[in-house]
């Protein structure tokens, strides 16, 4: 059974993962970097474990850097994980630690 989102939960719940990776960003290691076609990019260190930014199943706006040192993530994403409590949801490119969590190959 899928549930049903209308207009007012919608911004409620996008009103929340906003606070939420603002908050994130100012203290867990996220940096804002340029903004870019999509909007504001954010640069995570791609050595870290268990975050949604590194995670093959997360399925936001986000490149590897070329020495694969960092990923830049331009976008909530969605859960593609269904071992995740986060499953079908959307998180903050810093949502974690999560258990599920598998490396993103473009990171390997």
């Amino acid at each position: 059974m899928e549930a049903k989102t209308d207009r007012r939960t919608f911004f409620r719940l996008g009103g929340r993962l906003l606070a939420g990776s603002v908050l994130a960003s100012g203290f867990m290691g996220v940096r804002q970097a340029r903004a870019g076609t999509h909007g504001p990019a954010y640069e995570v260190d791609a050595s870290r474990e268990g975050i949604c930014a590194t995670c093959q199943y997360w399925g936001g706006v986000r490149k590897a850097s070329k020495d694969k040192k960092t990923v830049v993530a331009q976008s909530l994403g969605w859960c593609n994980n269904p071992g995740s409590m986060n499953y079908h949801r959307t998180t903050t490119p810093e949502t974690g630690p999560m258990k599920a969590w598998k490396k993103w190959e473009a990171l390997v």
